[in-house]
């Protein structure tokens, strides 16, 4: 299916193109809004766009969790016995490089703060596992047709699962990101998929955001993920927030996320999370 979508998509926006030309609506000048929104937005979701021959991006993303409820016998969530807790701060800084025209290379370093106050305790803290991937904008967005881009993700196994910080194999994952800008919001869809060579283990994404840029300085977004591992469980997030972009080249988010649905053992209701990038 992959395969398909990359080699059809030329020709498709390729007729699309043509159509546009030939309808005698004017001229073939994209609208001023096309591509104006960020690369990414709070926790899963991206959108088409690439860093920018010869550009440079820095990023800090720090979620906290809280998993306050746990699933009993009966499937229902209760709350954790008097005393007990389950949090965890994320730090994540990423780097981008766009090497060439519609490319960029990343990598991102994650550290994880854990405050396990169970029958184990557990308050290790350190490195998770580092990944790196190369980010194709196959599809320019026209004013027709949306962005198109491909990630092809490769996670280190550098974790430590018995510290509860990542995990000790490697996996691979692979991202689509289909974005289309109107003129006073946007819209972003990412399906992904990761695997695991050691374990077999599987997991399924869908992420999406709508970014209302009524206001040239703050937008707000809302974004939704689904997340589904094999063997183990699935959740649904909606995560309200705005991006605020207070000088050219840096931004500021915000968002909270807000768990709908959930079938794995532990549940957070809802969280905080907070980036700031820079673009260079």
């Amino acid at each position: 299916m992959l395969l398909i979508l990359i080699f059809a998509c030329p020709v498709t926006a390729q007729s699309t193109e043509s159509n546009q030309k030939s309808s005698g609506e004017g001229n073939s000048e994209l609208y001023p809004w096309i591509g104006q929104y960020c690369m990414s937005f709070f926790t899963k979701t991206r959108s088409a766009k690439t860093v920018g021959k010869d550009h440079v991006s820095v990023s800090l993303k720090v979620q906290h969790f809280d998993w306050n409820l746990v699933r009993g016998a009966d499937d229902k969530y209760h709350g954790r016995p008097s005393g007990q807790s389950k949090r965890q701060l994320s730090m994540v800084i990423c780097t981008k490089y766009g090497w060439a025209e519609d490319h960029h290379l990343a990598i991102g370093v994650p550290y994880l703060f854990n405050d396990y106050n169970l029958t184990n305790p557990n308050d290790s803290q350190g490195l998770s596992n580092v990944f790196i991937f190369e980010k194709w904008n196959i599809i320019k967005e026209t004013n027709n047709f949306p962005g198109i881009a491909f990630d092809f993700w490769y996670y280190l196994p550098n974790g430590d699962t018995d510290r509860k910080l990542g995990s000790d194999d490697s996996s691979y994952k692979i991202t689509t990101e289909i974005s289309k800008a109107w003129k006073d919001f946007s819209l972003h869809f990412n399906p992904g998929y990761t695997w695991s060579e050691d374990k077999d283990i599987e997991v399924s994404e869908i992420n999406a955001a709508l970014l209302l840029s009524t206001y040239p300085d703050l937008w707000p977004v809302i974004e939704y993920n689904y997340y589904q591992k094999e063997s183990s469980g699935h959740r649904h997030d909606l995560v309200p927030g705005f991006i605020w972009k207070f000088k050219k080249g840096w931004s500021f988010k915000a968002g909270v996320p807000v768990n709908l649905d959930s079938t794995f053992t532990d549940r957070d209701r809802i969280g905080i999370v907070l980036k700031i990038f820079r673009r260079w």
